[in-house]
C-alpha cells in the first residue's frame, strides 16, 4: 500500500502532536481577570488557544465574505466599454502609407 502525501503529512502532524502533549504536561495556572485557573496542563492551554484562534479567523472570514457579497449585490460593477465605430485614430499613434 502507498502512502499518500496528505496521509502522511497528516501522521507527522500527529507525530509532532504526541510529542508536544508529553513535553507540555506540566500543571500550569492561569490567572484571568477574577478567574483563578489553577493546575491545568500546559498543553490543554496551548491546544485551546490554538482552536480559538482559528475560529475566530473562520469568523473574520466569514464576516469579510458576508460583507463582500453584500457590497457585489448593491453596485452591480463597472458598465461595459461601448465599442468605437470612430474611424479616428488616438493621439500619436497615426501610421504614413
Amino acid at each position: 500500500m502507498k502512502l499518500q502525501p496528505k496521509t502522511i503529512a497528516l501522521l507527522a502532524v500527529l507525530a509532532l502532536f504526541v510529542i508536544v502533549l508529553f513535553q507540555n504536561s506540566d500543571a500550569t495556572s492561569i490567572e484571568l481577570l477574577f478567574w483563578d485557573l489553577v493546575n491545568i496542563p500546559l498543553f490543554v492551554l496551548i491546544l485551546s488557544t490554538i482552536i480559538l484562534g482559528w475560529v475566530m479567523g473562520w469568523l473574520t472570514h466569514m464576516a469579510y465574505q458576508k460583507g463582500k457579497k453584500k457590497a457585489s449585490k448593491a453596485s452591480p460593477g463597472p458598465e461595459p466599454q461601448k465599442e468605437n465605430n470612430d474611424k479616428e485614430t488616438p493621439a500619436g499613434t497615426e501610421t504614413n502609407p
